[in-house]
C-alpha cells in the first residue's frame, strides 16, 4: 500500500512538472557581442520559473552548452570540432525534394506563422558603435539606424538601444540583447505537425 502511494505521488509530481513546463513560458535571451576581432553569441533559456536553465556560447575560443537545475551545473559539453570518421551517405534525391517543394514551403510557412504569432519580444537593448570608411555614409547609416530604433520603440517600449557613430575610423562594434518569451503549449502542436509533414515529404 505504501509503495502504491509513493508511486502515485511521484506520478503526480511528474504530471505537474510536465504541465508547468508546457504552461509556463520559456524565457529566451539572445546576446550578440562584437568588439574589434572579438565576436560572441550567447543564447540562454530559463523555464519552470528559473529552476531549470541552459546556455549556449559561441566565440572564437570555445563553443559549449551548459545545463543547470536549481543553480547546480548538471551538464556541460563543448561543441567539438574534431574530425569524425566519414560515414557513407546516401545520395540526395533532388528530384523528390523538388517534387515536394510546395509541401516543404507550406510546412515552413505554417511553422513560421505559428512561431511569429506566439513568440513575444520582452526587451531589446544594448549599444552599437558604427563607422564606415566614408563619414557621409556613416551619417546616412546612423540616421537609418536611429529611424529603425524609433520604430522598434513605438512597438516595444522596453527598447533601449544606444547608437554611437565613429567618424574617425572604420569599425563595427555591438553588444545587443534580445529577450523572448515562448509558451511551449502553443508551439508544441505546430512543431509536431511540421516534422510530420517534412518527414512525409522526404
Amino acid at each position: 500500500m505504501d509503495l502504491i502511494i509513493i508511486l502515485l505521488i511521484v506520478l503526480a509530481i511528474i504530471v505537474v512538472l510536465i504541465a508547468a513546463t508546457l504552461l509556463i513560458p520559456i524565457d529566451i535571451s539572445l546576446r550578440l557581442f562584437k568588439e574589434g576581432p572579438l565576436a560572441q553569441v550567447r543564447m540562454s533559456f530559463r523555464f519552470l520559473m528559473g529552476m531549470v536553465s541552459g546556455c549556449m556560447d559561441f566565440n572564437h575560443e570555445k563553443s559549449e552548452f551548459r545545463l543547470r537545475v536549481f543553480g547546480v551545473s548538471l551538464f556541460r559539453r563543448p561543441f567539438e570540432k574534431g574530425k569524425k570518421k566519414p560515414k557513407e551517405k546516401k545520395p540526395t534525391d533532388w528530384k523528390k525534394i523538388v517534387g515536394n517543394a510546395n509541401k516543404l514551403y507550406a510546412a515552413g510557412k505554417d511553422l513560421a506563422g505559428a512561431l511569429t504569432k506566439n513568440i513575444s519580444i520582452k526587451r531589446l537593448g544594448g549599444r552599437m558603435k558604427v563607422g564606415l570608411s566614408d563619414p557621409c555614409q556613416t551619417g546616412m547609416l546612423i540616421g537609418f539606424l536611429y529611424a529603425g530604433s524609433g520604430i522598434a520603440n513605438a512597438f516595444l517600449p522596453e527598447t533601449s538601444l544606444e547608437i554611437e557613430p565613429a567618424f574617425e575610423e572604420e569599425q563595427m562594434g555591438a553588444d545587443i540583447e534580445i529577450g523572448l518569451s515562448l509558451p511551449l503549449f502553443k508551439v508544441a502542436i505546430p512543431l509536431i505537425r511540421f516534422f510530420r509533414r517534412i518527414r512525409k515529404a522526404f
